[in-house]
């Protein structure tokens, strides 16, 4: 029975992964190229259930044909997510890493070769020391230094994108985040069971239900993320260029000095202008707005403001939360409006800033402040 159920989520999980693979590559296009990548490494990860499906008995009696299918895809499975992350990520401009899948290509031509041997010669390469280390040993190796490089990438992204904009929310790449540490627990999990512990689990049913929950993760993420763009670039040009008072001055120098008075110019700018208000409020905004390098603005802001873009800002929209919370004019506003009022997208977004800042949640500070 538990025998029958594993080969019934393999096959769940084949069919369901390879439709959403096919999809997303379908899906693809110009703007979105990124998801043909993601479209290829579900396509992949669910086509190595079809090896384990291959091996079982009932399988296997009825179609030896199937016995050793090129599917072992250990080498090229993380390198297709770290590219797929990188093409979303704030660094989609960077140099794609497409050698990255050479290793993967050379093994997957290995396996076409050794399938289309004679059965008896299949046999003795599966059971061979030299087959087991180089497409399992060394591939899962391999993807787990791939692995550990994207949590660094994904690590620098989400810095970038705390200091670029002020609505993170689906830009941070989380899910992808953690979806990898996922793919490395559950891989290196797996790799001690069987070199390790092959007697431990008889039944291998628990894998093909971590298979089912990593297919469904990333096809429903898979389709609904898209691209964050980098927005700071070298090569800026101010929207004011050409305004004849434009400051001349704004090269990217980073000097203590100059800092400082970058720190003042952004912190007169958002009392004057509260901008702030504004929910996709970006750094380059802020830099045209007073005309300095957006380099040079994140710069001033982490060095001198000691924060984030993102943290920056958002003490401005709690300040201003505060204000109209306190305030009985605004005393038929509900919490949520007085979020969106101050440049919130969400009514979770607000509550945790505003935790964040004050220590408490803003309908506590409302029912203190009418106390």
């Amino acid at each position: 029975m538990n025998f029958d159920l594993q080969i019934l989520l393999d096959a769940i999980g084949l069919v369901q992964g390879v439709t959403v693979g096919i999809l997303l590559i379908a899906m693809s296009t110009r703007k979105f190229k990124s998801t043909f990548y993601l479209g290829l490494f579900l396509l992949f990860y669910s086509l190595e259930l079809a090896i384990w499906l291959s091996t079982s008995s009932i399988v296997s009696e009825s179609y030896p044909n199937f016995f050793l299918l090129p599917f072992n895809f250990s080498w090229i499975l993380f390198p297709l997510f770290y590219i797929y992350t990188q093409q979303v990520s704030v660094f989609s401009n960077s140099k794609i890493k497409y050698w990255l899948l050479y290793p993967g290509i050379l093994s997957i031509l290995a396996q076409l070769i050794i399938f289309w041997l004679p059965f008896e010669t299949k046999q003795i390469i599966e059971d061979s020391t030299w087959h087991v280390i180089i497409f399992w040993v060394l591939g899962n190796y391999y993807s787990w230094i791939i692995g550990v490089w994207n949590l660094r990438l994904l690590y620098r992204h989400r810095i970038e994108v705390l200091n670029t904009y002020s609505y993170i929310s689906f830009k941070e790449l989380q899910w992808a985040r953690f979806f990898l540490i996922y793919l490395l627990i559950t891989s290196v999990f797996g790799h001690v069971i069987a070199y390790g512990f092959p007697t431990i689990l008889e039944d291998n049913t628990i894998f093909s239900v971590m298979d089912l929950i990593a297919i469904y993760w990333v096809s429903y993420f898979g389709i609904t993320q898209r691209n964050v763009r980098s927005l700071i670039t070298n090569n800026w040009t101010s929207d004011n260029s050409k305004d004849p008072t434009t400051d001349k001055n704004s090269s990217l120098e980073i000097v203590p000095e100059r800092l400082e008075e970058v720190m003042v110019a952004i912190t007169d700018y958002m009392i004057d202008s509260e901008s702030y208000i504004n929910p996709e409020l970006t750094i380059m905004d802020l830099a045209d707005g007073i005309n300095k390098h957006p380099k040079l603005v994140s710069e001033a802001i982490n060095t001198v403001g000691k924060q984030n873009f993102n943290t920056y800002i958002n003490q401005y929209r709690i300040k201003k939360a505060e204000v109209l919370l306190k305030n009985d004019k605004t005393i038929n506003l509900s919490v949520e409006g007085i979020g969106i009022e101050v440049g919130f997208k969400s009514k979770s977004a607000f509550y945790s800033a505003f935790k964040k800042f004050t220590g408490t949640t803003p309908t506590r500070f409302k029912e203190t402040r009418a106390a």
